[in-house]
């Protein structure tokens, strides 16, 4: 039985790189206000929006793992993951539809174990 998410590759997809633009406006901003603040304000820190956005694209794509977060915030740049063990296998999840594709064929049920980074 194929596994099925809650949401298509393309609407994953566009989501994702929103975030990403958002990302860089929310820096921009960040860097602007630092220049008259006096330093300790975190601009976009516990955003309500996007940490609903969170919750629901995880339970849609059922991410118990939590590679959408990892993939926005702590991937290294070449964006590999890899099973450890030997024959282990490695991807390469620089583009959204990779991870996608990604959590719904590999990280599904007890088949996937969380990878090294």
């Amino acid at each position: 039985m194929a596994n099925k998410a809650g949401i298509s590759k393309e609407t994953f997809d566009a989501a994702i790189r929103m975030i990403q633009e958002q990302g860089e406006i929310n820096d921009e901003v960040a860097t602007a206000l630092h220049k008259v603040m006096d330093g300790h304000f975190v601009f976009g820190s516990e955003n309500k929006w996007l940490e609903a956005l969170f919750m629901v694209m995880k339970e849609a794509m059922n991410d118990q793992y939590d590679y959408i977060g990892w993939w926005l915030y702590e991937a290294s740049e070449d964006y590999m993951v890899w099973e450890n063990g030997e024959g282990g296998r490695e991807w390469c999840l620089k583009e959204p539809e990779a991870l996608y594709d990604y959590i719904l064929e590999e990280c599904q049920g007890n088949k996937a174990k969380k990878v090294q980074q």
